[in-house]
């Protein structure tokens, strides 16, 4: 989400909620030409193919919904699709930073999966913040430091790399390294268990801290017109440490996670 201050996007969200009666729609063919007050809104979304719990061998479908808002004059950033939510509240042509919020509801403790006792919440959000510097115009680098809200109350920093490749003016791909790093109280969480089996006795499993997981993502767009977009990506990940040990992964799992996913945004203007 791309805006000034969060204060910016509650107008927005009304305008959006109330559209057929208090704001018009606007020709979005020359965005230099639109009113200061006008807001930009991109919105979609993409079908996600993923594991049922970070660590789990078996996979799902669902969805993962996108939308950055931004008023004219404002510089579109490009937006990737495991980013926390973030909002700008500084920037200049190469750097932003402001609040960030993650929700999670794509469930890791899956009783049914592995032969533990589980009891955690499936539901987890966490906020913190968010900085992303360009030191190339073709290099995106990225850290977020998030600490859990509910469910999991621990902190994680994530950090990512991407070199970005424009080979025609409708196209845009992205390759880069991904990395996550967490407390004791965010992998315990997530890994730990109170009754996991191990060589034919019961034993409990404490997961410790440190880095948890480290990967890749590609990412491609294609711009049909001003408004229309198809998008896809592919992630893996290599879970490591005590997260990859853990009984969660090791017993019924699998360490190597893959994510894919394919989908669309619409972009257009308003005039609250």
């Amino acid at each position: 989400m791309t805006t000034r201050g969060f204060a910016r996007v509650l107008p927005v969200v009304c305008a959006l909620l109330c559209a057929e009666t208090s704001a018009r729609a606007l020709d979005l063919t020359s965005p230099n030409d639109l009113p200061p007050s006008a807001w930009i809104v991109d919105f979609g979304g993409y079908g996600v193919f993923e594991p049922i719990y970070e660590g789990s061998r078996t996979y799902t479908f669902g969805f993962k919904p996108q939308i950055d808002i931004r008023q004219p004059g404002d510089k579109e950033w490009l937006a990737f699709p495991n980013d926390a939510v973030s909002i700008n509240v500084y920037e200049t042509s190469n750097f932003r930073t402001g609040p960030a919020f993650n929700l999670s509801l794509q469930s890791r403790y899956h009783g049914e999966d592995i032969d533990v006792r589980l009891g955690k919440a499936d539901v987890d959000l966490a906020g913190g913040v968010f900085a992303e510097y360009y030191p190339l115009g073709h290099i995106r680098t990225r850290v977020e430091l998030l600490r859990g809200v509910t469910g999991n109350t621990g902190f994680a920093a994530n950090l990512s790399t991407d070199y970005i490749w424009r080979p025609y003016p409708e196209w845009t791909l992205t390759l880069g390294p991904r990395a996550q790093l967490a407390n004791d109280q965010y992998a315990s969480d997530y890994f730990s268990t109170q009754n996991a089996q191990k060589t034919g006795v019961y034993v409990p499993f404490h997961a410790e801290g440190g880095l948890l997981s480290a990967g890749a993502e590609l990412m491609g767009k294609y711009d049909w017109t001003a408004q229309i977009s198809s998008k896809f990506f592919v992630d893996y990940t290599q879970l490591v440490g005590d997260a990859a040990d853990s009984p969660h992964v090791a017993a019924r799992g699998s360490a190597e996670q893959f994510i894919a996913g394919i989908g669309a945004s619409y972009k257009f203007a308003i005039q609250p």
